[in-house]
């Protein structure tokens, strides 16, 4: 008997497994949870072995499709990735700053206690990490750049092409047969943890209201961005939302922008219609443009020293710490708790955080990370449209002058 064609969507599959997950996460055993918590950690820590391999291949092998005139992408890429998130980051404490008070939060010192996972993987495979994603991004941008101004018949060129035209097959091939087939088990397990955790309820009754707000401010600043991308057409921006929701749906279950990264492509492609624009811009900004985490992380932050009587911070002092988290940014690694991990030392050298603080913080964020990654990965593919509409208008105002003069 043959697999039911809509069984074999992806979205289905993974609705399914979520679905089962919560409910099974009422009546399992704590060894199972954790046996199947143990096969999604493996399956992450495999992905995490491959990432660097599959953001280098990938951004190399678009810029080496770009025009030498068109090099002004990359930069407009990452530029857009840094405003973006300092933007983001600036409005979160503006708004967090207005309307917080509204919700009469008090110092609470149970907050820690309550958000504590029972659940713990038997084992890792302590995979090596070969490079760090940001130097892959780095060294991809450099070596993609140097060798677009090679000739063709340059040797050094061609061998580099080879080689990572062979690392692009092997990516694909682990990503197509390996990764996307394993997928809803990953997804699985780690949901099975979260419900029988019920950190969701945890999370809802000491944290409620803040997790609300910031979901609330999240669900305007997105589309917003969409709005702009497709030049204030509301029709339209409904249409290319519909088409992340694949993403969406993915980065929700899975907690990691990484592991959704695949299903991103593909629909940030529909959007885009252009697939070496979605492969240069979607791996630049997986790990480094993380709208829902800037917004989680700032009402988190300002909800936290609240909560431990410590004072919110004035303007002039919020500005140091959005800059330093800007280039913290740039070096997380996509991994359900990896920009968290990454901003603590910001969160303590910025704003006195202390270890109890960053305890709370850390768990918070990861009883968030769902919803955190789905805004992450929808808000990438909003970012991808503003781009190409930035980008277009840019070389039609180019040839313009150049027809003038």
């Amino acid at each position: 008997m043959t697999m039911p064609k809509i069984l074999k969507s992806t979205p289905i599959q993974l609705l399914i497994c979520i679905f089962c997950a919560f409910i099974a996460g009422n009546f399992l055993d704590s060894f199972y949870v954790s046996l199947f918590y143990t096969v999604s950690s493996c399956i992450i820590e495999l992905l995490m072995f491959v990432l660097p391999f599959m953001v280098f291949a990938y951004i190399f092998n678009a810029i080496n499709r770009v025009d030498k005139n068109s090099l002004s992408l990359v930069l407009l890429i990452f530029l857009g990735i840094s405003l973006s998130n300092f933007f983001s980051l600036t409005l979160s404490y503006l708004t967090s700053q207005t309307l917080l008070p509204l919700l009469h939060l008090t110092p609470s010192n149970g907050i820690t206690t309550q958000l504590i996972s029972k659940i713990a993987p038997f084992f890792h495979l302590h995979l090596p990490i070969p490079l760090n994603t940001g130097v892959a991004m780095l060294l991809a941008l450099i070596i993609g750049i140097s060798t677009n101004f090679m000739t063709e018949e340059n040797a050094i060129k061609r061998k580099i092409q080879k080689f990572v035209n062979y690392l692009l097959q092997a990516v694909t091939f682990f990503l197509q047969k390996i990764f996307t087939p394993l997928l809803p088990l990953y997804v699985f397990g780690f949901c099975l943890k979260l419900s029988y955790d019920q950190a969701l309820t945890a999370l809802f009754h000491s944290y409620g209201k803040v997790f609300i707000l910031s979901s609330v401010i999240i669900w305007l600043y997105i589309p917003m961005i969409y709005l702009i991308a497709t030049q204030g057409q509301f029709g339209l921006m409904l249409e290319s939302m519909k088409k992340m929701f694949p993403a969406g749906l993915t980065g929700f279950s899975t907690m990691s922008s990484a592991a959704t990264m695949p299903v991103t492509l593909r629909c940030t492609q529909e959007n885009v219609k252009d697939q070496n624009l979605t492969n240069l811009i979607i791996p630049a900004t997986v790990n480094t443009h993380l709208l829902g985490d800037n917004i989680t992380i700032i009402f988190a932050s300002m909800a936290l020293l609240t909560f431990f009587g410590m004072p919110q911070p004035d303007f002039w002092t919020f500005i140091p710490f959005a800059l330093a988290y800007c280039v913290a940014a740039l070096s997380c690694v996509g991994v359900p708790g990896g920009t968290i991990l990454i901003i603590l030392p910001v969160l303590q050298n910025f704003l006195n955080f202390t270890p109890e603080m960053l305890s709370a913080i850390t768990t918070i964020y990861i009883l968030q990370d769902p919803f955190g990654t789905t805004a992450n990965v929808i808000g990438n593919g909003g970012f991808a449209l503003l781009i190409q509409r930035i980008f277009r208008r840019d070389q039609r105002t180019a040839t313009a002058l150049t027809e003038v003069n």
